[in-house]
């Protein structure tokens, strides 16, 4: 399947495109893996610049957010629609992610049981594992210069 990203950061967004990424990753995380812990919305998405996969129609099917300024970029919200799941679109966005971010370092906070799929991709765990969510979670990092 052919998915066509794009960047921008949130002020660039149109309505249109922040209402689907947030129905996409409130489908993946809210509805999909029951993530109420926390709000799905948490008023961060701002600072950010978003990510987003698009369809042959058009639609997003996968999207995330990153958090460009930081020192180093910090990678979250990861989503691939659940029908679009285990078929290379989380691959494909993160080699965008890579295309972004450039050599700069990067961090993120992963759901632990994908740990081995973010290594294949380059990124290295760092330290315990711990809950965030009620989910185990892992602090992945992606060095300078990768």
């Amino acid at each position: 399947m052919t998915i066509a990203f794009s960047h921008r950061h949130f002020d660039e967004l149109t309505l249109r495109e922040l209402y689907d990424l947030l129905q996409l990753r409130d489908e993946v995380f809210v509805v999909g893996q029951k993530i109420t812990a926390e709000a799905e919305v948490d008023g961060l998405d701002p600072q950010c610049v978003h990510i987003l996969g698009r369809d042959e129609a058009g639609r997003i099917v996968a999207t995330t957010r990153l958090f460009a300024d930081a020192i180093p970029v910090k990678v979250g919200r990861v989503a691939v629609h659940s029908s679009l799941q285990r078929r290379g679109i989380g691959t494909q966005l993160m080699h965008y992610v890579h295309v972004v971010i450039g050599k700069r370092a990067a961090v993120m906070s992963a759901q632990a049981h994908l740990q081995d799929w973010y290594g294949v991709l380059g990124w290295q765990r760092k330290g315990e594992g711990y809950l965030e969510a009620n989910i185990p979670h892992v602090k992945l990092v992606r060095p300078a210069g990768a």
